[in-house]
């Protein structure tokens, strides 16, 4: 046999010949960039981009539950983007942004809000599609995704805003089957990438999901494998007894994780047209928060039967009588967190103990003070 065989394969020409083939490319080869972000809050004493919130030229998502200004929030980013004041990248750098709504009324909501916000509404374009061939024709993915890649260069596009992102895709593909919907996103993904701007998809929180805020995101287990970025938002119990708003970056593919949260307000604005007074409400970024939104949804869900909160009531209880009966809540949820009680856990005890908050000082220096019910100051009215 000499040490060869005596048979080749039956292959046909035509199957040795297909266009499919595999082509590899060494690591050596391929262009290292650095990452480079649209929204970037680093201090001034921190390492360049390290708290880098939202990646350029990618897909993010906001998130949350209704009537948590999610909305707002976009057209706050938008505002910055087209006057250049969003710290980051494009600071100083003002560009135009796609506008992609559904549920919402341009002409009664989203310009309203964009005024209100500041916004350049020259930068800013909704998006409407003519098909001659379609009478109501709407924006759809991925039958679009080529329009709106050549469109977003030719306007200079630095964001695209899908509120929601879901209600963008071809009514055709299952939203809970990952496969159908990744087909869809993917195009977009890269699109961005390749005509320079940034996606900010909203999405809505489903009530399934645990205190997981990735798992909460409603549409399909796509969403966690595409965006490189998600921004959470939720509402707790302030220090005062009022309802405070927190957002929370809740994943970071190409950053750093573990970014400090934010509060915020969303503030009623009036504001004049031709046709009289318009009533809106704008995004309003507030200080650092200690809580996360994972906290928050932690205590909402599973985090707080009766018996562990009982237990934050008995703590916290405790901790107050020994010092008699008040103390600054910023030292109470620092000594909190060394017990292993949550800052949302503790306000729900404080709810539950009836006690009461009082503010002191003013600006940078302003406090809150909480009192048991029988500590409360005498002179001060009820």
């Amino acid at each position: 046999m000499n040490g060869s065989p005596d048979w080749s394969p039956n292959i046909d020409k035509d199957e040795t010949e297909a266009p499919r083939k595999l082509v590899l490319t060494p690591a050596s080869k391929i262009r290292i960039r650095p990452v480079r972000w649209l929204w970037d809050t680093t201090p001034a004493d921190s390492p360049p981009t390290s708290h880098g919130r939202l990646p350029m030229n990618s897909l993010s998502i906001a998130a949350g539950g209704p009537g948590l200004g999610k909305s707002q929030f976009a057209v706050w980013m938008t505002a910055r983007i087209t006057t250049g004041t969003l710290p980051g990248e494009l600071h100083g750098k003002p560009r135009g942004v796609i506008y992609a709504a559904t549920e919402d009324s341009w002409t009664y909501t989203i310009a309203p809000r964009l005024i209100a916000a500041g916004a350049n509404l020259d930068l800013v374009f909704r998006v409407d599609v003519r098909d001659d061939e379609e009478l109501h024709a709407r924006l759809t993915l991925p039958k679009d995704i080529s329009l709106m890649g050549q469109a977003a260069e030719a306007y200079s596009v630095g964001l695209l805003v899908a509120d929601p992102l879901l209600s963008m895709i071809d009514a055709s593909i299952n939203d809970y089957r990952a496969a159908e919907v990744r087909s869809a996103l993917e195009p977009l993904v890269a699109a961005a990438d390749r005509y320079g701007f940034t996606i900010l998809g909203l999405a809505h929180f489903t009530k399934a999901g645990g205190a997981d805020p990735l798992s909460r995101v409603a549409g399909s287990g796509a969403f966690g494998q595409l965006i490189r970025a998600l921004i959470a938002f939720a509402r707790q119990e302030a220090e005062d007894g009022t309802e405070e708003f927190v957002m929370s970056l809740e994943k970071n593919n190409l950053g750093r994780l573990g970014l400090p949260s934010h509060t915020y307000t969303i503030q009623p604005v009036t504001i004049d047209t031709q046709d009289g007074p318009a009533y809106v409400s704008r995004f309003v970024l507030g200080p650092e928060s200690t809580t996360s939104v994972r906290e928050v949804m932690r205590a909402e869900t599973n985090g707080e039967s009766s018996g562990s909160l009982g237990e934050v009531v008995e703590w916290l209880r405790g901790w107050l009588d020994d010092i008699g009966g008040s103390d600054e809540a910023r030292e109470i949820k620092k000594a909190a967190k060394k017990e292993g009680f949550s800052d949302s856990s503790v306000d729900r005890a404080k709810k539950r103990l009836g006690i009461r908050a009082k503010q002191q000082g003013f600006g940078r220096d302003r406090t809150s003070h909480w009192y048991l019910p029988e500590a409360w100051p005498a002179d001060d009215a009820a």
